[in-house]
């Protein structure tokens, strides 16, 4: 009877372990359409890792770097059509962002079709420097703790040898660099607070490493 258990026992750890997959690491760039912002876009480049992977699921871990930036510009005119004054205002971001959450994949032996939700914390800042033609020069600095949701749906190219893969994602994101961007106020030259609200859609390409299935 013990030796039927053991067996039994044996035979369900082999058929698990051969279904766990080695650690992988990865690094994501990603962009996101925001018509707000001076360039339409603002952008975002990750490290992560999956510990591991088991049947149609791996946990996904990441840090992200997220930046972008808007400008205005305003200039008054003299009696000769001349510009007489002319003022700027550049708005940057950047953020450092913790995310975490499912990775649920279906796959053949060289594609896969993934999903993932990810929930996400972390702390922005946003800064606000005005300069004009009277040589005056300001800066505004704001910080910002936060967190949101995105979800991905992407397709990855498996290797030949399965240790490295390319993923192509399309991700609706949650991240609001308002929480930070519309603090900066220069109303008294022409500047208030603004209204971002980037919460967008955008586009990942990762590339990974180290994805392997376990030998015995």
């Amino acid at each position: 009877m013990k030796s039927t258990f053991a067996t039994l026992l044996f035979g369900f750890s082999i058929t698990t372990y051969s279904q766990v997959q080695f650690p992988e690491a990865y690094l994501e760039f990603g962009g996101y359409f925001e018509e707000q912002l001076d360039v339409s876009s603002y952008y975002d480049i990750s490290i992560g890792v999956e510990p591991f992977a088991y049947k149609f699921i791996a946990p996904d871990v990441e840090i992200s770097y997220y930046f972008g930036s808007d400008q205005d510009e305003d200039w008054d005119f003299d009696e000769s059509g001349e510009i007489s004054f002319r003022s700027y205002l550049n708005r940057n971001f950047d953020a450092w962002v913790w995310g975490i959450g499912p990775k649920l994949f279906l796959e053949d032996d060289f594609s896969r079709i993934v999903l993932i939700p990810k929930y996400h914390f972390g702390t922005q800042k946003a800064t606000g420097d005005y300069v004009d033609s009277n040589q005056l020069e300001l800066r505004q600095a704001f910080k910002s703790k936060f967190n949101y949701w995105s979800v991905s749906l992407g397709y990855e190219f498996l290797g030949v040898d399965t240790v490295g893969k390319l993923g192509i994602y399309l991700t609706y994101s949650g991240f609001n660099a308002g929480k930070s961007l519309n603090q900066i106020d220069y109303s008294e030259f022409g500047y208030g607070r603004g209204r971002y609200n980037t919460k967008a859609i955008g586009v990942g390409v990762r590339l990974s490493t180290g994805f392997k299935k376990r030998r015995l």
